[in-house]
């Protein structure tokens, strides 16, 4: 198993206990976990893992999230996929609708052409709709990004400007539609994401989601595709 992998079966225990030990605050932990995976052999030998731990808490005006999503895909001892992406934000509210936040993100993917990108922004966000059915949510800041080209070893750091989207629908009460979007761009490179995703619920706290993962960067070592497409199925516990 790599060791992106391993680092996430390390911090599941950990978070899951931060939840639990947060019952008697006055803000309460939520968070949900997913988990696919695929192995197959015979005439062909193939593995997929994707797992995701999401965590958050609001308290008055304020909102924190953090999250760490995993892929791996192998298939005749050949990786086509290993990625691990570390997130977290905290938002403060001046309103039901608009908010200011601060932001890190870290990103370890083999097959991007970057050994990792890691960066840091502050800026504003609103929130277009939110009712029974829609919820429609848009940030932008500015920031500071650190990249290392996996082909050159050499790293750059520059100022970027990044951009959110998120929109969910719930379709009915076992049912939810979303769409997320992130833009980093940046003088060196614009990494943007596309995740498209519903997600039914199976009984209780458990359900299962189906998404499908676009991730693009502008600027790549030769060699290297510009744009990944991922598709997973997986099963997700709420907490």
């Amino acid at each position: 198993m790599s060791r992106k992998l391993l680092l996430l079966s390390c911090l599941l225990p950990l978070t899951l206990n931060a939840a639990e030990t947060s019952e008697s605050s006055p803000g309460k932990w939520q968070g949900a976990g997913e988990l696919g995976f695929t192995s197959t052999s015979g005439n062909s030998d193939s593995e997929n893992l994707n797992a995701r731990l999401t965590i958050g808490k609001e308290l008055d005006k304020w909102k924190h999230a953090a999250s760490i999503n995993a892929i791996r895909a192998e298939s005749d001892d050949v990786t086509s996929a290993d990625s691990l992406v570390l997130k977290g934000r905290s938002e403060y509210k001046f309103n039901e609708k608009a908010y200011a936040f601060g932001q890190l993100r870290h990103e370890d993917d083999e097959f991007s052409g970057y050994d990792y990108q890691s960066s840091l922004a502050f800026g504003a966000g609103y929130r277009f709709l939110e009712n029974d059915r829609h919820l429609l949510d848009t940030s932008i800041g500015l920031g500071y990004r650190s990249i290392k080209d996996s082909s050159t070893g050499e790293t750059e750091d520059e100022g970027i400007v990044t951009a959110d989207l998120n929109y969910a629908y719930k379709i009915s009460e076992t049912a939810t539609f979303s769409q997320t979007i992130l833009i980093e761009s940046g003088d060196e490179n614009t990494h943007s994401e596309s995740e498209t995703a519903l997600k039914t619920k199976i009984d209780g706290n458990l359900a299962a989601k189906l998404s499908y993962l676009v991730k693009r960067n502008s600027d790549v070592p030769a060699g290297i595709e510009k744009t990944d497409k991922i598709t997973t199925v997986s099963l997700v516990y709420a907490f």
